[in-house]
């Protein structure tokens, strides 16, 4: 591609953020009222327990930030925090019942959104849609770390 068509690109993908709404902290792309930062925290915790060391790890962002998060999801009851008998100075998180069920309506919210979105295109242009995604992520992974 050349400067002007990377440039385009870029725009694409700029405009693709911001109609996503990934700049609003407060709701998800399919319109849930948490935070897109709490949706994947609790996703990570959705099948095991961690501490607030590896969860900033798995998502990516500083301690003191997962800290924060983490603060807001007990609050609003959607995790548990307990220290951890092995070392007194870290806690383990695990989701609560609350938080597993918010869990699922996100996701089943997020299935309707998506195939709305999707049914807008062909067969084949969902297909496109849908390998380019997969590319582009694969590219970002390697340029970046792996993100699950």
């Amino acid at each position: 591609m050349n400067r002007h068509e990377l440039l385009e690109f870029r725009l694409f993908v700029q405009k693709c953020i911001r109609l996503f709404g990934s700049l609003d902290q407060t709701v998800t792309p399919c319109g849930f009222h948490l935070s897109p930062s709490q949706v994947f925290a609790l996703q990570e915790l959705e099948h095991k327990t961690l501490t607030v060391v590896e969860l900033a790890n798995s998502l990516k962002l500083d301690r003191s930030s997962v800290s924060r998060l983490v603060d807001q999801l007990v609050k609003a009851e959607f995790v548990h925090r307990e220290p951890n008998r092995n070392n007194r100075r870290e806690v383990i998180l695990s989701l609560t019942e609350k938080g597993t069920n918010t869990l699922q309506r996100v996701r089943d919210q997020s299935v309707e959104f998506y195939k709305r979105l999707l049914s807008k295109a062909s067969e084949d242009g969902q297909k496109q849609i849908f390998e380019g995604f997969k590319l582009f992520t694969t590219i970002l992974e390697s340029e970046k770390g792996d993100v699950k």
